[in-house]
């Protein structure tokens, strides 16, 4: 009898941990990285100058925010957090833009990944008000580009310029400085300019602490941050 009751249990064990494995590990849940690509492909480049002020397009800019969690202490899934609630501007003169300053605000998030095994993603946001990235008291994320970023490549000509761009990112209410490399694409009269990989963000170097939420076993200490600016000549 304790052989079967054995037996049973280890039955519905596997099955757990099948089922586990297919939410988590086997489905592809990764986050896309986004690019500077158009769509539809080619670009078509209607610009004659990329000199002057550029301003951030809300409605077509977006903002990603990215860390894992452990499930259960042994399966990982990619929490992914959105928004559209972006402004700035930068300044560019010939192939270098000398200045820069974008925002975020954090209080639009909206987590989109789907961890299944009824998880509601809608308790992180929630949470992030009082706890983690304190929204309520932090509601934005800011950077400030604090030396030239020069262009690798024409725009003009259809060219994906690439650079590295240094600042001062501010998250939580604490500024570090950041270097991480960018691309930029024309589209029409556009622009499109995102970082080449995600931007890993130590969470301890901006003295946030995550809480653990409950069927989440561990947040990792490190997280991402992703965007698509949408640029257009400032009026």
């Amino acid at each position: 009898m304790a052989r079967k009751l054995l037996l049973t249990l280890a039955v519905v064990v596997l099955a757990v941990i099948g089922a586990g494995v297919y939410w988590f590990v086997i489905r592809d849940d990764s986050v896309e990285k986004k690019t500077t690509d158009c769509d539809p492909e080619p670009c078509e480049v209607t610009l004659d100058s990329v000199d002057g002020t550029w301003s951030v397009v809300p409605a077509e800019s977006e903002g990603t925010l990215v860390i894992t969690e452990e499930i259960g202490s042994v399966l990982d899934h990619q929490a992914e957090g959105r928004t559209g609630d972006i402004t700035g501007t930068l300044e560019v003169d010939g192939d270098t833009v000398t200045a820069a300053d974008l925002a975020i605000d954090l209080t639009g998030l909206e987590f989109v990944d789907q961890p299944g095994g009824g998880f509601d993603v809608a308790n992180r946001a929630n949470a992030m008000g009082n706890t983690g990235l304190q929204t309520s008291q932090f509601p934005e994320a800011t950077f400030t580009l604090t030396e030239p970023l020069v262009l690798d490549g024409d725009l003009t000509e259809g060219d994906t310029a690439t650079a590295d761009a240094t600042g001062d990112l501010t998250l939580h209410g604490v500024t570090r400085s950041i270097t991480f490399p960018v691309e930029a694409t024309a589209d029409g009269e556009q622009v499109r300019v995102s970082p080449a990989d995600f931007i890993p963000i130590v969470l301890a170097d901006h003295d946030i602490t995550v809480q653990t939420p409950p069927m989440v076993a561990r947040v990792a200490d490190e997280g991402g941050f992703d965007f698509l600016l949408v640029l257009e000549r400032a009026a």
